[in-house]
């Protein structure tokens, strides 16, 4: 009998902990992937390759956004990518957009690279400059000309 209630007592004491250390998890991450109040803009790229929605935007390796959409031209078969980026942020008109890596193997993100312009983006407007991921795995089959 001693030992039935024991074990309850440490099997609850497990499972307060457990639910604890989900719920710490949770808040953090919510807290972590907030950007706030978000202005949308739009880019199009040849191949976006690694992104899909929910993907982080960068700038200056601080997340800034997040990709809310990505949708086929199906007229210039390129891919539009909606960006939601945290309304704070003005964008000049002339800096450039790129999907890259954080590194070998680490996933793929988007990075916004800042121009000099005066003038900035406005709501719903498009990148002028994009550049498309590279996939490792073309260039390596261009290097060796297969």
């Amino acid at each position: 009998m001693k030992s039935d209630i024991f074990e309850f007592i440490v099997g609850l004491g497990v499972i307060i902990i457990a639910g604890w250390f989900i719920l710490s998890v949770v808040t953090k991450s919510e807290k972590l992937t907030n950007v706030g109040e978000t202005t949308k803009y739009i880019a199009s790229f040849n191949d976006v390759s690694g992104i899909s929605v929910g993907s982080n935007i960068k700038l200056a390796g601080v997340t800034v956004g997040k990709v809310l959409e990505l949708k086929l031209d199906e007229i210039n078969y390129t891919a539009e990518m909606v960006l939601g980026i945290n309304r704070k942020i003005k964008i000049p008109n002339d800096s450039e957009i790129i999907i890259t890596s954080e590194g070998l193997l680490g996933g793929n993100y988007v990075s916004i690279s800042p121009g000099g312009s005066d003038i900035f983006l406005k709501a719903n407007e498009n990148f002028s400059f994009t550049q498309s991921s590279l996939s490792l795995n073309n260039l390596i089959q261009k290097f060796f000309g297969k």
